[in-house]
């Protein structure tokens, strides 16, 4: 659809503001069950292997078939990057059964605000919405700009700087080329074609996931060059200036719109209908696509009578949600359809308001009627299905080892702390687990979920606590590997060795200047990055501890030692430990004289001649 551009088209895509550890460890036997599947899962992932080293293969590609899962076709296209855009729309597309619908949007050329759409991707990820970004330069006076050089690969930055929703990145290049106005005011199919070629390879140099799309064509436009370029004429210009130019695209978009005047019957077929899409595959085979593209209608509606004003020549709302009814159950119904995004949700003025599905607001608050016309509930009332799509499952550890060194028979709670530098939200939708894939039998280490209370969006951490159970001897291997909904991550698993060995012996030594005797209770502090502990020692008259079993001290791992007397300075010193009896000298506590000099009787005793 072409957009006026005085009074509508810079609202569209315009700076609008935003508004914007404790975990539970199951018991054992629960996981019985979960074992086996990641041993199933480890033995497939080896054939797997094998397979593909011994067998040629077609090129591989980063982005997935959103048909190859659940997917949940329903979507809307909206026009403010807001929560007050994007709920409404959720309730719509996620309705009646259904999960991550689809949301059309547009960003301009000139915003490119990364903190402002990553505020809003991280809302459609809350609200599982996937968004279908329509890229735009800005308007001109009536028209839009054409792209200048280079304008692809500053695209390309920034779609990339943005932590997206899910594994595909859908971005379409641009709106109905085939309409002068949209390109400076005339069409060049060769310009849009070498355009479309450069934005391509721009995209997918910088990350195979971006899943391009074309811009969609004005099906119903004259052959009246240079203003108008009928669709059949326009992509065989692109052909042939770009050969092979369609089969780079990863699927397609269609504004298959009920012409004529946006009030057409639900019936029709062929070009200028709601199956326009099913006459443009036609075409792409003509030209000779041999990808099975899935198709976007990222456009598409009708026009109402209700608006600003009402126009008895359209059908009323009611009528429309019938329209819509049959089209999504017959014409938009089949298996090569991917989304459907009609416009559109939101919008309040000329020349939009006979499309929008919200009411005008003046009339809302006059009448107090529903938010929305009738057209809105029943595409709301439609079964849905709940979508699956990919998304990157990554973490890093950012804190927290399992212990290089364990003392024998003993039993450890080690705290992991892990960042969320994938795409999804841990806890979303199932269970987030950390599971010990090598290991787990040996040292004793039953899988740990997270609470349901806790939910990790990207870039947040949390803390898992793996409880370990030391033999008497070996040296073993331990594999963590995170699960979302028994699925695990697409970061690698985090790989440790841990020995198991004797316990530590402390032996303390110190002495008291101007003294014989040095017997006496000491405090004895053991800190670290891993422990923060305090015990009493007995020295004997020459100054020397009874060896002291220290079990809680990891072999081989260095620690602060602080010994502590009363009235005398602490003294620290840093030591690495080894299994057996380690001698820790404090040497001579130096006397603190400032602590007793309001105590005659200790200060007394400090003194050389008190001995």
């Amino acid at each position: 659809m072409r957009f006026p551009l005085k009074k509508t088209q810079t609202l569209i895509g315009s700076n609008i503001s935003m508004r914007s550890t404790v975990t539970r460890i199951k018991d054992e036997s629960q996981w019985g069950g979960f074992r086996l599947q990641v041993l199933v899962y480890s033995v497939i992932t080896f054939l797997f292997f094998l397979f593909t080293v011994t067998c040629t293969l077609s090129p591989a590609y980063a982005i997935v078939d959103p048909l190859a899962s659940p997917n949940n076709k329903f979507g809307i296209h909206i026009i403010a990057p807001t929560p007050d855009e994007s709920s409404p729309a959720a309730s719509l597309v996620n309705s009646s059964g259904g999960d991550w619908g689809y949301v059309t949007l547009l960003i301009e050329g000139k915003d490119k605000n990364r903190d402002k759409w990553q505020t809003f991707f991280d809302d459609l990820r809350r609200r599982h919405l996937i968004p279908l970004v329509r890229i735009a330069t800005q308007p001109e006076g009536d028209l839009w700009k054409r792209p200048s050089e280079g304008e692809e690969q500053a695209w390309a930055d920034f779609l990339d700087s943005l932590n997206w929703p899910t594994k595909n990145r859908y971005v379409i290049v641009y709106n109905e080329p085939n309409q002068g106005q949209e390109w400076a005011g005339q069409v060049d199919p060769v310009s849009y074609a070498q355009t479309l070629d450069k934005t391509i390879t721009a995209l997918k140099n910088k990350n195979p996931d971006f899943f391009i799309l074309n811009a969609g064509f004005d099906a119903s436009a004259p052959p009246k060059p240079p203003l108008y370029l009928d669709e059949w004429s326009f992509m065989k210009q692109m052909e042939k200036e770009v050969p092979g130019i369609f089969n780079k695209l990863d699927g397609w978009v269609s504004h298959s719109y009920p012409n004529p005047g946006f009030a057409g019957s639900p019936e029709g077929q062929g070009k200028g209908s709601i199956r326009t899409w099913a006459w443009e595959l036609q075409k792409l085979q003509e030209l000779g696509v041999t990808k099975s593209l899935p198709v976007f209608i990222t456009e598409t509606g009708w026009k109402h009578a209700e608006g600003l004003n009402i126009d008895k020549s359209l059908p009323t709302s009611e009528t429309v949600g019938k329209y819509l009814e049959k089209a999504f159950r017959e014409a938009w119904n089949d298996s090569r359809i991917a989304a459907v995004t009609p416009f559109l949700l939101d919008y309040q003025q000329f020349p939009f308001d006979h499309f929008s599905f919200k009411k005008v607001k003046d009339v809302i608050q006059a009448l107090k009627e529903p938010a929305f016309y009738p057209h809105y509930d029943t595409v709301l009332e439609l079964p849905k299905t709940p979508g699956r799509p990919d998304q990157e499952n990554k973490a890093i550890l950012i804190k927290g080892e399992i212990y290089r060194s364990i003392v024998s028979g003993e039993d450890y709670i080690i705290p992991l702390t892990f960042k969320n530098t994938g795409q999804s939200i841990w806890n979303d939708s199932g269970g987030t687990t950390l599971v010990a894939i090598f290991g787990q039998t040996e040292l004793g280490i039953i899988p740990v979920e997270l609470p349901s209370r806790e939910i990790i969006e990207p870039g947040k951490e949390i803390a898992f606590n793996i409880n370990l159970h030391a033999p008497q001897s070996g040296i073993f291997e331990v594999s963590l590997q995170l699960y979302n909904n028994e699925e695990p991550f697409d970061s690698e698993p985090f790989k440790f060795v841990t020995e198991v060995k004797s316990p530590v012996t402390l032996l303390v030594n110190a002495s008291l200047p101007w003294k014989e005797n040095f017997s006496g209770e000491y405090l004895l502090t053991i800190a670290s990055g891993i422990i923060n502990t305090v015990t009493k020692i007995n020295l004997d008259t020459r100054g020397q501890s009874q060896p002291v079993e220290a079990r809680y001290l990891l072999p081989d791992y260095d620690f602060n030692f602080t010994l502590q007397k009363p009235f005398y300075k602490p003294k620290t010193i840093q030591a690495k430990v080894a299994s057996g009896i380690n001698n820790l000298d404090f040497g001579t506590l130096d006397p603190d004289f400032l602590s007793v000099m309001f105590n005659p009787r200790e200060f007394w005793k400090l003194l050389p001649f008190s001995n």
